[in-house]
C-alpha cells in the first residue's frame, strides 16, 4: 500500500524488513518510545508476513514518509484474529514534526488496514480498535468525551512494566462493530491474553506473574466497565 497526501507524505505500509525504511520507521519507535520490543522481534514480524506465515494474526508497519524517503511518523499495530480486534502497539512522531497532527493522520489508516483484515477474514467488521496510552493522556480524555472511546476499568500491564507501575496505562477501545459498554470479565481476558501472547510475543503469560495479577482482578467481576477516572469525561 502506498498513497500520497496532500502535503508532499507518502503513507506506506512497509512489508520488507530487509529494506532501510522498516529499520528507520522501527528506530524512530524506539527513539520515542523506551519501553518497546527488541528491533529484531519487531523485524521477525515483518518477514513473517512477508513469507506468508501462519501467526494468528496480521502485523502492520505503516509510515509517513517525507521527500527524501524517511519517516515522519510510524505506527506498528496487529490485527488479532482470535478476538476480531485491531491492536495498536506503537505510534511516533519524529520530533521536528510534531504538532501537525500526523499521528493522527497515520493512525486512521492503520485503522481501515484492519478493518480490511477484519473483512477478509472473518467478512464483517472489527469489533474494536484497542490501544494502551498513559493515563494522564489528553488525547485519550477528548476520544472519551466525545464518545469515540471506552478505557477499561481494571489495572492493566503491558508485559515489561512492574507491579508497582500500576496505574500509569490505561487500555481503552474504539467501538467499530461492537458499541457494548460493558464486557464480560471473561471477554477481557481472552483480549488481555492475546494482546500479551500475539502482539507482544509473550510465549506464556499464565507464567507471568504480572499477567496472573491482571487475571485475578478480573475474575471475580460479571462486567468490566468504564475507568472511574474517565466518567467525568464520558459525562462531560
Amino acid at each position: 500500500m502506498e498513497r500520497s497526501e496532500a502535503d508532499g507524505l507518502r503513507v506506506v505500509e512497509v512489508e520488507d524488513e530487509r529494506s532501510d525504511l522498516a529499520r528507520a520507521a522501527f528506530e524512530l519507535i524506539a527513539e520515542s518510545i523506551w519501553d518497546v520490543q527488541p528491533e529484531k522481534d519487531l523485524l521477525s514480524e515483518l518477514e513473517e508476513r512477508r513469507r506468508g506465515l501462519v501467526s494468528g494474526g496480521d502485523y502492520h508497519l505503516l509510515a509517513l514518509v517525507d521527500a527524501e524517503g524517511a519517516p515522519a511518523a510510524a505506527v506498528g499495530g496487529v490485527y488479532l484474529e482470535a478476538v476480531n480486534t485491531g491492536f495498536i502497539t506503537y505510534l511516533a512522531v519524529r520530533s521536528d514534526r510534531r504538532g501537525e497532527l500526523l499521528g493522527r493522520r497515520l493512525r486512521e489508516h492503520l485503522v481501515e488496514v484492519f478493518r480490511a483484515d477484519a473483512l477478509r477474514v472473518r467478512g464483517t467488521e472489527p469489533a474494536w480498535t484497542v490501544g494502551e496510552v498513559k493515563r494522564e493522556s489528553r488525547w485519550l480524555r477528548t476520544l472519551v468525551h466525545d464518545g469515540r472511546a471506552i478505557p477499561f476499568d481494571f489495572g492493566y500491564f503491558h508485559p515489561w512494566m512492574p507491579r508497582r507501575a500500576e496505574g500509569a496505562y490505561v487500555l481503552y477501545r474504539e467501538p467499530v462493530g461492537d458499541a457494548r459498554v460493558d464486557l464480560p470479565a471473561a471477554e477481557v481476558i481472552a483480549l488481555v491474553y492475546a494482546i500479551w501472547r500475539r502482539a507482544y510475543r509473550f510465549r506464556f503469560p499464565l507464567q507471568s506473574d504480572t499477567f496472573c495479577y491482571m487475571l485475578r482482578t478480573l475474575e471475580g467481576r460479571g462486567t468490566v466497565g468504564i475507568h472511574p477516572d474517565f466518567l467525568d469525561a464520558a459525562e462531560e
